[in-house]
């Protein structure tokens, strides 16, 4: 599924990764959470048994944002959300939540759970997700755990 995201002069396709895409992907996510977060690069990539998927936005022939879509502990959960500093306020974080929330959905989950910032808690609420217990702290910052439901999702 291809989705076009944002405004102004900038236009950001959305699409499902591939194999040549992640090292791209992982240094724009480790550059957003190392630098701007202090959470480690270590931490980033997920692991095989996760069976982790991952979109990324693109403009200009560049990979501006990512997101990642795993399975842990039987469930669904989404994460690694990162866009380029330069490319924010553009909507691109909301087009990855969107997409990459409906092709989980397509796949059967009927619950997509995550721990995340208030800014993405706040795109998950604009989609119909919950909050769904109180924020914790990780790495100096507050995730707070949502879920976005298939029955509530407004995508």
């Amino acid at each position: 599924m291809e989705k076009k995201s944002g405004h102004s002069a900038c236009e950001a396709v959305i699409r499902r990764a591939c194999e040549a895409d992640m090292e791209e992907i992982l240094q724009l996510v480790g550059d957003v959470f190392e630098e701007e977060q202090g959470i480690p690069r270590a931490l980033n990539p997920i692991p095989p048994e996760n069976c982790p998927q991952w979109w990324c936005a693109e403009a200009e022939g560049r990979i501006v944002g990512a997101m990642a879509a795993f399975v842990e502990d039987g469930s669904w959960h989404v994460g690694r959300l990162a866009v380029s500093g330069a490319m924010r306020g553009r909507h691109i974080a909301t087009g990855l939540m969107k997409t990459v929330a409906a092709s989980v959905f397509d796949q059967g989950a009927d619950c997509i759970y995550m721990e995340a910032r208030d800014i993405t808690v706040a795109i998950v609420k604009k989609l119909g997700g919950r909050v769904t217990g109180e924020p914790v702290l990780f790495y100096g910052e507050r995730l707070t755990p949502a879920v976005l439901e298939r029955g509530r999702f407004e995508g």
